[in-house]
């Protein structure tokens, strides 16, 4: 399913379907993000709002995502935020809802992701966010590719603004936390490696 939401308030919907895990018997969620920027910041974010999250990225040093991962799978903590990198080979048995905070880039990603969910007979469900016109094209690429039409989420959303502030608050504090520990120069660091990278791949290959 799928669920347009304001560019502005991706933070505030995902916040508001994670506060109602309990009320709708959901156990255990997935979000996946596109890049690990935003897979800390949501980490970050949710901390501040006190919501249980363990995050699982390509930046974080392999111990963490190990005990990160081992959190989600013994239920001790009920959200996992990872970019695709948990997508795929993990086996995790028990995933009650994925949300697709940023659509994927390719259908066959997408099928990946919500396999995540409604395993071994299982019930499940997957919700994707929809913000710009960008989403719109990659959501219908994704049905010529499953074959089928995604449907409106149909769920409660009424109240999806009473913690506004509470949610534009935590933001902040995420944004400050992730410039203080340096996370915005580590990506920065990174892109610098993959276009050096590249660079001396092609000059590799002119050769």
């Amino acid at each position: 399913m799928y669920i347009h939401v304001p560019p502005d308030a991706k933070e505030l919907y995902l916040f508001y379907l994670l506060s109602k895990m309990k009320e709708d018997n959901i156990r255990s969620v997935i979000v996946f993000v596109s890049t690990c920027r935003t897979c800390q910041y949501l980490d970050f974010l949710l901390e501040e709002l006190g919501h249980p999250a363990v995050s699982l990225h390509s930046h974080k040093p392999q111990s963490r995502r190990l005990a990160a991962l081992h959190n989600f799978k013994s239920s001790k903590v009920p959200v996992l935020l990872a970019t695709d990198v948990a997508s795929r080979g993990l086996d995790i048995q028990t995933v009650d809802l994925v949300i697709n905070y940023d659509i994927p880039r390719y259908p066959r990603d997408y099928i990946h992701r919500v396999g995540r969910t409604a395993r071994a007979t299982r019930g499940g469900l997957s919700i994707g966010f929809v913000t710009t016109q960008r989403d719109i094209r990659l959501l219908h690429e994704i049905e010529d590719v499953v074959g089928k039409q995604l449907g409106a989420y149909d769920g409660e959303m009424r109240d999806v603004n009473k913690n506004a502030t509470k949610v534009f608050k935590a933001r902040r504090l995420a944004n400050m936390k992730m410039a203080d520990e340096g996370h915005e120069d580590k990506v920065h660091a990174r892109k610098e490696q993959k276009k050096r990278a590249q660079e001396r791949k092609r000059k590799h290959e002119g050769l």
